[in-house]
């Protein structure tokens, strides 16, 4: 699974991407990206499930690993 390029597809006022995010708590997780880009809504996905589509502008995507921690730098898809 990759979100290489989702990003770049939308023009975002705020962050769009949290690398920093990898390994850590799910839920602390989304708590910074809210605090961080209180724009945006979050969408908690398993490692096996694909980027939903269409693209949302408004929405950051965080995959999971099986323990619920961040597998993939979240990013906005």
């Amino acid at each position: 699974m990759s979100t290489a390029g989702c990003s770049s597809a939308c023009k975002v006022t705020g962050k769009s991407s949290w690398p920093e995010l990898m390994g850590t708590n799910v839920a602390k997780a989304v708590s910074v990206i809210q605090t961080e880009n209180p724009s945006v809504h979050v969408k908690v996905l398993n490692m096996s499930k694909p980027i939903p589509l269409p693209v949302d502008c408004a929405r950051v995507v965080v995959f999971i690993d099986d323990t619920n921690k961040v597998a993939l730098p979240p990013v906005i898809c």
